[in-house]
């Protein structure tokens, strides 16, 4: 009868072999490929969000489901190639990378973005350096500089679109209208800040329990973590419950007293420079 432990010992034998004519096999391609500039010969996909988004080789064709399409004779650059069982996948930088168009109030705005894909490309198990390196081919021209892979007749020539013209003067009026909203919703929030401090001073109570639980509530609150500026402005508060009566209200009046007006006191710090 075979062990567990016998069968564990012939499985990794099996796969030792494996593993490395993977690991030969990566050095080799890396050795030849890595840091080349490369022209890929099928349309491809990036969703341009900093990460190596897959594109799946399919025969002659390359499926993947990132939203940004590419044609055929991108130019990108080699970040290096893994070897795996079967595949071989190539980490390309485009070099041209995107304009993302986003609007925030009255403003259209462009992000440049950079983008990325993990080409993966399936093989035979046993494929050596020179037969993956012929399939590789097949999909990507390889050149030593960006500038001779872009004095290809394969390469398609795009460049990562202009900034309209006079975006800068735009970028100005954005950060203006910016600063200024910003500063309006720290007034707001200070104004209730403010209102509420108002309320709680009018409930006030000379009763001795009452002040005794708001002594504590306002030492409570003093654990707070009031946050960021963008923190500050989204923060609510709940007080603490414990006690009864008269001295619970105190608890939980001194506590929200305490929390608004050291509220008030981060809240000045938030406001920016209007450009």
């Amino acid at each position: 009868m075979t062990t567990p432990n016998a069968r564990f010992a012939g499985l990794f034998a099996l796969l030792l072999p494996l593993s490395a004519h993977a690991a030969g096999l990566e050095e080799s391609l890396n050795a030849r490929f890595r840091g080349g500039w490369v022209l890929v010969k099928a349309p491809i996909s990036s969703s341009c969000d900093g990460f190596y988004n897959d594109n799946d080789v399919v025969g002659p064709r390359v499926e993947s489901k990132a939203r940004h399409r590419f044609d055929a004779g991108e130019l990108a650059r080699v970040e290096r190639i893994d070897a795996k069982r079967g595949r071989v996948d190539v980490f390309l930088d485009i070099a041209e990378g995107i304009l993302a168009e986003r609007n925030d109030g009255p403003f259209t705005l462009y992000d440049p973005l950079n983008c990325r894909i993990q080409l993966r490309v399936p093989i035979p198990e046993r494929a050596d350096a020179a037969a993956t390196e012929t399939r590789l081919a097949e999909l990507l021209e390889l050149h030593a500089s960006e500038r001779e892979a872009e004095a290809s007749s394969a390469w398609n020539g795009r460049r990562r679109e202009p900034f309209p013209e006079g975006y800068e003067q735009t970028l100005a009026a954005y950060e203006s209208w910016k600063a200024a909203q910003t500063n309006a919703a720290v007034q707001a929030r200070m104004d209730d800040a403010i209102e509420e401090a108002a309320r709680i001073n009018d409930r006030l109570r000379s009763d001795p329990e009452y002040l005794e639980g708001f002594a504590a509530g306002v030492e409570k609150a003093k654990d707070r973590h009031h946050g960021d500026c963008p923190g500050l402005l989204r923060s609510t508060f709940s007080p603490e419950s414990k006690g009864s009566g008269d001295w619970k209200r105190g608890y939980e009046d001194g506590q929200r007293l305490a929390w608004n007006l050291a509220l008030l006191r981060k809240l000045r710090e938030c406001f920016v420079p209007v450009p």
